[in-house]
């Protein structure tokens, strides 16, 4: 069955409707990595380690995500998505809220969880959304906009979230009405709970579009099918999933630490930790993410059939030379140069590396194919990032300060591990590509 190319919605609602999803992933990331310039505050009042807190920052989230993620995926394809979508962020953004009432390192666990099951509704039922809103020849466009409120989101995170522990932290101890007292720590997760509620009320006035039927989903693959050919292509699959999973570990372990260590180490505040380092994600990571398309897409065009997979070990290196530069320095600018790089490199293999999966695998295979990467690549990235920082900080090094020599060592290693993945996957890539 070919897809109808009539009955879309009219291009205004459409990009009115896309605007909402960016906004709406942009918060989840905002929820997600405004942990990063609380870590001291809960570190002294909860008397935590670092690897404590790189188990809130990563793993509690990262698990429940991905696990929340296959389930949630079933009711997208069969129920109302505008609605799954909604009930999501006001799922993680009480949650978020909860965080601020924990009183102890397990309720802020669980509470971390908590935001991760909330946050796994958005990605799958935005992408259904989206293919069913913008017809074939606008979707790439459509896909990589969303796509731009990870680095937008992430960015916002340290750039209002600075803004609001400052302001927050000056006012001190509050005593709340029915929530008690509450350190300054706790009040920043409650005051971000509350816009989750009206960006949930303004996902409700997305129109439920009908759902279009593609020849690519008329005979839906069973998962042995897609894991049989998985076996078949282990080597070209499984290099580019533990790439993928390793430059997100880099990324996640850099931006999960390196606030804490310009606070910690060189005494920033909150507010200038955000505008420069939220600044720089937010910048570089957007520029990042399009350049690595387009430079997969040209090398591709000159003929390079493994041009994306360049593309992406090309990343790590760029990755790798700010990450060598920033944790040895001690002034504002030219570390934040030097970060800027690194994250100009951690997002850029976000532009190449999905396409390149998606070059190799067969058209009705690709759903599946997306879920899967996306389950390790989270898995291994989110999940294992921050802890690998924390583990050098506490159990190689010994003191809070040192976080500066693990970021120097645990994310350059990675991301030259990651590249070497990429580059050698080059070659079984290549056959692959022939094969289809």
């Amino acid at each position: 069955m070919q897809e109808l190319e009539t009955n879309y919605p009219k291009p205004s609602t459409a990009w009115a409707c896309l605007a909402i999803l960016v906004l709406a992933y942009a918060l989840s990331f905002v929820d997600r990595m405004i942990l990063t310039l609380l870590v001291d505050p809960i570190r002294a009042d909860l008397q935590l380690s670092d690897f404590q807190i790189s188990l809130l920052q990563g793993f509690s989230f990262a698990l429940f995500y991905t696990l929340a993620g296959i389930p949630i995926g079933r009711l997208v394809d069969a129920g109302r998505r505008t609605g799954i979508i909604a009930i999501g962020i006001a799922l993680w953004s009480l949650m978020t809220a909860a965080c601020g009432l924990a009183r102890n390192y397990w309720q802020l666990f669980l509470a971390r969880a908590g935001v991760g099951v909330g946050e796994a509704s958005l990605a799958p039922a935005a992408y259904s959304l989206l293919s069913d809103i913008f017809p074939p020849e606008r979707r790439g466009l459509a896909f990589g906009i969303f796509s731009s409120g990870s680095s937008i989101g992430s960015g916002l995170a340290l750039v209002i979230g600075g803004w609001l522990v400052g302001e927050v932290t000056a006012g001190g101890v509050r005593e709340l009405p029915w929530l008690g007292t509450l350190q300054p720590w706790q009040l920043t997760f409650v005051y971000l709970g509350i816009p989750g509620v009206l960006v949930a009320l303004l996902v409700l006035l997305i129109p439920e579009p009908a759902r279009r039927l593609e020849a690519a989903q008329a005979d839906v693959v069973p998962l042995r099918e897609v894991l049989a050919y998985y076996r078949r292509h282990a080597r070209t699959i499984g290099l580019h999933h533990l790439a993928v999973g390793l430059a997100g570990m880099a990324s996640y372990g850099v931006m999960s630490w390196v606030p804490v260590m310009l606070m910690r180490v060189h005494g920033w505040s909150p507010q200038l930790v955000g505008l420069l380092v939220g600044g720089s994600i937010l910048t570089a990571g957007t520029i990042g993410v399009i350049a690595g398309g387009w430079l997969g897409d040209h090398l591709i065009r000159k003929g390079h059939p493994t041009g994306r997979l360049t593309a992406a070990a090309l990343s790590m290196l760029i990755g790798l030379a700010g990450g060598l530069g920033y944790p040895l320095l001690d002034s504002p600018v030219p570390i934040t140069a030097c970060f800027w790089v690194g994250m100009l490199g951690g997002f850029m293999v976000i532009g190449c590396s999905a396409a390149a999966l998606m070059d190799v695998m067969p058209n009705r295979m690709r759903g599946q194919a997306t879920a899967i990467y996306f389950f390790i690549s989270n898995l291994i990235g989110l999940g294992a990032g921050p802890t690998a920082v924390a583990l050098f900080t506490d159990f190689v090094f010994g003191t809070p300060e040192s976080v500066r020599y693990s970021l120097l060592i645990v994310p350059p290693a990675i991301y030259v591990l990651a590249g070497l993945c990429f580059w050698v996957a080059r070659g079984p890539y290549r056959l692959s590509l022939a094969a289809q």
